[in-house]
């Protein structure tokens, strides 16, 4: 089945109506604001100043179907929260040396991180969960 106005299946529309955010962002903000910049993801960052008390900066995501917060890269997360006033595009921010790329989070994925001893687990417990402590013979 093929994409109809950026939509892969009929239910896309379901969830947008069930998001009143996403509906916000696309049929609301997403044709008044001043497109800012776009981040490596390919989301594209909006801004109106016209406004006085409401949200003045957002985002519209790549995928609008499955998209999430974690993926919005650092620089742009202080834009779009007013952390500063200098959008990527505008400012050349300096890295970290302890920096690492950012990325969705894996969180809720079988990717994340599973401890010792989790169900989903592929190493299965081969340690002992409690043992009785022994005093040292004499």
């Amino acid at each position: 089945m093929g994409e109809v106005a950026g939509f892969r299946k009929p239910l896309d529309w379901l969830k947008i109506a069930a998001d009143g955010n996403l509906f916000v962002t696309i049929f609301e903000k997403g044709p008044t604001g001043n497109l800012v910049g776009e981040d490596l993801h390919g989301n594209k960052y909006y801004e109106d100043n016209t406004t006085t008390y409401n949200r003045k900066r957002w985002v519209v995501y790549k995928d609008l179907t499955d998209y999430n917060p974690s993926g919005i890269p650092p620089e742009w997360h202080g834009w779009l929260n007013y952390i500063n006033d200098f959008a990527p595009t505008q400012h050349d921010f300096k890295r970290p040396v302890y920096a690492i790329d950012a990325g969705v989070t894996k969180t809720g994925t079988l990717a994340a991180y599973q401890p010792k001893g989790a169900w989903i687990n592929p190493e299965k417990r081969s340690w002992v969960k409690y043992e009785a402590w022994q005093p040292p013979k004499a």
